[in-house]
């Protein structure tokens, strides 16, 4: 009778959670959307949704000897002539990414008009989306709605999911499909086996499992649009399929994928008659990265999930929290292996480990760097979040006393660290996520304390990105200089402060022969030089 009162008072308990932390969720996926650097990979959002030429732009800002940040900014406007097949054509000669979210921001800001504000909000739309996504895919896994009340309540919170959801990319969206594939997917082999189990075959069982079928292959059909690293997803699908799956599965799954497949013909046309476009514009995957490095970058992955301090990559929290995370995460699926069904526990291993591997068995085989990007961990991060709510609800609703105490204080635990992680990186102008970028809001305030500053930069591979997103961060009458790499242009006079941003040595001697000044750090340990 105890042990009853107690559990429904923690239902109670759960309930008033979920809806403190949805509020929490949806304030932080709010909060300084609009402020934080806008960073090189969203630049380019804007420029192919908008349908503008990377080449072409490039042109017109190395025919001008000085360009100001407000004219930077404005090709980040639509052209004259606002076409749709622009926005094809700038789409097409990039078949690294798949058009489903760039068409769906070319709608969005059609309406809303372009700003790093509208092309943001279309992101936090989609890390909002994967709330109830993940209350209805931790049911279709656990059968059980209080691990998808912990589900959604961990997603909230998690710092990984924060990011994403308030970044001009496709990864939000990428996240609510691989939930709904998922889900599908479940749904669709439960149905499939009431349907083939019953005695008698009638309408409603059929309509059902066809219904499920069909959503399935379309959620894969919008993966697949939106990554092609979606592959992996299908992958991890494909083995959970034939080993828990009977023939009917097996049958109706591949009419499922093939349709889904089919569907996708289209943008495989754009692959292969693009296919030199897409080996160089990936041939960054392919550089070598130390081994004890690459453990650092997966070990930080995993911990995203839940914890994310920002803290640089060589201190102790690199080596301490990925490791109770990675103990918390075995000690799951071990509890959960002795409790839940065996088909359960393959869909949770297969979905974890498969899009994780399928990244970081070629760095370790043929040398790489493709498993650093934490993005295209997704798929195995959101099995974290679905694991672990599966083992804390057996722990917070166990007839045991004790067991519950320690699944309320894990629960807890994981909570306040998601919340601590997901205010800093809500306050922050900047995270690691901005990369290539990611001092560009320092600098900024350098260069915005100056009187009549000038940035000189040479345009190298992310040189047209990164000055363009630093552009948001100075004054709008600051003037850049911008030329290609190997030359160096006539510097301009009559400013009162000279800045030479991302440079190499080899540039800041050739300024400093030119201009007979010294360049010296502008502070820090950021790459903003000043000329003396």
């Amino acid at each position: 009778m105890v042990s009853s009162r107690s559990i429904t008072a923690v239902k109670k308990r759960l309930q008033i959670l979920l809806i403190v932390c949805l509020l929490v969720g949806i304030v932080l996926r709010c909060t300084n959307a609009a402020h934080k650097v806008y960073w090189h990979d969203e630049v380019y959002t804007t420029i192919r949704v908008l349908g503008h030429s990377s080449e072409t732009i490039e042109r017109n800002v190395l025919s001008q000897p000085v360009i100001s940040a407000s004219e930077l900014q404005a090709l980040q406007q639509f052209p004259e002539q606002r076409r749709w097949r622009d926005t094809w054509s700038a789409l097409a000669r990039h078949p690294e990414h798949p058009p489903l979210f760039y068409l769906l921001e070319r709608l969005w800001v059609g309406v809303f008009s372009p700003s790093v504000a509208s092309f943001r909000a279309l992101a936090v739309v989609f890390g909002l989306a994967l709330l109830p996504l993940t209350y209805w895919s931790c049911r279709q896994l656990w059968q059980d709605r209080w691990a998808g009340y912990i589900a959604t309540c961990l997603m909230t919170l998690s710092p990984v999911q924060l990011l994403y959801a308030q970044e001009a990319r496709a990864y939000s969206l990428w996240a609510c499909l691989v939930l709904l594939a998922n889900g599908c997917l479940l749904g669709a082999m439960r149905s499939s086996s009431r349907y083939s189990s019953s005695a008698v075959v009638v309408r409603s069982p059929r309509i059902v499992m066809l219904r499920h079928w069909g959503l399935y292959s379309l959620s894969m059909m919008l993966m697949f649009y939106t990554t092609l690293l979606s592959v992996l997803v299908v992958a991890a699908h494909s083995l959970y399929v034939l080993i828990s799956g009977s023939r009917q599965h097996w049958q109706r799954y591949a009419l499922a994928l093939g349709a889904a497949s089919v569907m996708f013909i289209p943008w495989m046309f754009v692959i292969v008659n693009n296919r030199a476009k897409l080996d160089s514009v990936t041939e960054w995957t392919s550089f070598r990265q130390p081994l004890g490095q690459l453990v650092k970058f997966w070990g930080l992955h995993l911990s995203s999930a839940v914890i994310d301090l920002g803290l640089p990559l060589e201190s102790l929290y690199t080596y301490l929290v990925p490791s109770v995370v990675l103990i918390a995460l075995l000690l799951a699926l071990w509890q959960l292996l002795m409790v839940v069904p065996p088909t359960t526990m393959a869909f949770c291993i297969l979905t974890l480990m498969v899009p994780a591997l399928g990244l970081i068995l070629p760095d370790l085989i043929n040398g790489g760097q493709l498993s650093v990007s934490t993005r295209y961990f997704i798929p195995s991060l959101l099995m974290v979040i679905l694991i672990l709510a599966g083992w804390l609800r057996q722990l917070v609703l166990s007839d045991r006393g004790v067991y519950r105490l320690w699944g309320q204080g894990i629960l807890a635990l994981l909570l306040t660290v998601g919340l601590v992680s997901g205010t800093l990186s809500a306050a922050s102008f900047t995270w690691w996520n901005k990369n290539v970028s990611y001092h560009n809001n320092t600098m900024g305030e350098m260069i915005r304390q100056t009187d009549s500053p000038v940035v000189i930069a040479e345009l190298d591979g992310t040189g047209l990105g990164n000055m363009i997103s630093l552009s948001y961060e100075v004054t709008p009458n600051t003037d850049f200089v911008l030329f290609k790499p190997g030359t160096v242009p006539d510097i301009p006079t009559g400013y009162s402060d000279y800045f030479v941003a991302y440079a190499s040595g080899e540039l800041l001697d050739a300024i400093a022969s030119q201009t007979g000044q010294s360049t010296v750090l502008a502070g820090g340990d950021y790459p903003l030089w000043r000329l003396e």
